[in-house]
């Protein structure tokens, strides 16, 4: 379901429920408990091993890679190991994942070349093993992926769970030019790409979205009601004391 179907119906069920002047909400505050939601759903699953669909991951095609500094490697230049990183920090993960759960994969655009992860502690043990330290992998440090590979490649593609879509979505892509941006005597070439972030599809499983919707707007209306009684308490602490 398109993202702004899901603000829509959560909208109308937050106004049928709070039945006030004041209920209606802006995109962007609803869109923001949706991710909330959205994302206790799937840790939820995650936490009793039920697979989640891969209609809910995303990917980040074509993610640009360049050099790291020295300093930023843990890889020593002995070992005939090339260091690169993401050229730009990634869109946050889901976080509160069990280990590695959050990121499905890191790979080659063509898939020949999978990278298994690893951390930045462990790659400081790896450097000194001849067997182990130039072997395709990575880790994630200061939310940039960081790679090593003997033949690494200039761009590399990323699975994973991300805590804003809408971020993921928008994620700068090295590969080909802007589709939405038409030449003279020519039209868009990617008409999903050019669209509305609002008018792309949540990344969810279909199943959840019922409950995604309902928990969502219940919250909403509790905060709605909670606010409302502790104005009207407010008002009755500053109210003057009746004349006796």
């Amino acid at each position: 379901m398109k993202t702004k179907e899901i603000i829509q119906r959560v909208q109308s069920l937050y106004s049928k429920g709070v039945q006030s002047d004041d209920s209606r909400l802006s995109a962007r505050h609803i869109y923001s408990k949706v991710l909330t939601t959205r994302a206790f759903l799937i840790e939820q699953k995650l936490d009793k091993r039920q697979p989640i669909s891969q209609w809910v991951y995303q990917t980040l095609d074509c993610v640009e890679l360049i050099p790291a500094m020295p300093y930023e490697c843990p890889c020593l230049p002995e070992v005939g190991c090339k260091i690169l990183r993401t050229k730009y920090q990634l869109p946050q993960f889901l976080t509160g994942l069990l280990e590695g759960a959050a990121i499905q994969a890191v790979t080659s655009v063509e898939g020949s070349i999978v990278f298994a992860m690893t951390t930045f502690q462990d790659k400081k043990y790896k450097k000194g093993n001849r067997y182990t330290a130039s072997k395709p992998d990575f880790y994630i440090r200061n939310a940039y992926v960081y790679i090593t590979c003997k033949d690494a490649p200039k761009v590399i593609t990323i699975t994973g769970l991300f805590d804003d879509p809408l971020e993921a979505y928008d994620y700068p892509s090295m590969c080909g030019a802007d589709p939405c941006t038409a030449t003279e005597g020519s039209e868009p070439t990617d008409c999903y790409e050019c669209l509305s972030p609002m008018d792309k599809e949540l990344p969810i499983e279909k199943s959840m979205i019922k409950t995604l919707i309902e928990i969502t707007a219940a919250e909403l209306i509790g905060m709605f009601n909670q606010s409302q009684e502790d104005q009207s308490n407010n008002n009755l602490d500053s109210a003057p004391e009746a004349s006796k």
